[in-house]
């Protein structure tokens, strides 16, 4: 009975294929790697300014009075987008998107916004 055991087990081991699950995933392990990357890109800021001079980020509307030069909110949201991209590698873009018959004012006081996160590449669109 024990060789009949024997055998089936030799038997079993010779047949069997033996698959290397670990092999098969490709995966990094943790710890030092000498891997270098490229600086991580941001999507672009896209600020919309209406004829009415109400002023919306990314679709969310930031201030609505037009009579107020200061812009707070969108000073802050630009600081806050120029420094992560930044802290990312990467060079802020803004893209102002104006209407047809925006209050030329309006316009530069978003310029100055800008100016004051320290945003230099801007683009314009209509």
């Amino acid at each position: 009975m024990i060789d009949v055991a024997f055998l089936l087990l030799i038997y079993f081991l010779v047949t069997i294929t033996v698959t290397r699950q670990e092999a098969d995933l490709a995966m990094a392990l943790p710890g030092i790697s000498n891997v270098t990357g490229g600086p991580v890109q941001l999507d672009q800021m896209r600020i919309e300014v209406s004829s009415a001079g109400v002023i919306s980020i990314n679709g969310e509307t930031v201030q609505e009075s037009v009579n107020e030069r200061e812009i707070p909110q969108l000073v802050e949201r630009l600081q806050r987008y120029s420094a992560m991209a930044r802290i990312a590698g990467s060079e802020p873009v803004v893209v102002v998107n104006c209407a047809g018959k925006v209050p030329e004012q309006r316009f530069v006081d978003v310029l100055n916004a800008c100016a004051k996160a320290g945003i230099s590449n801007l683009g314009i669109t209509q």
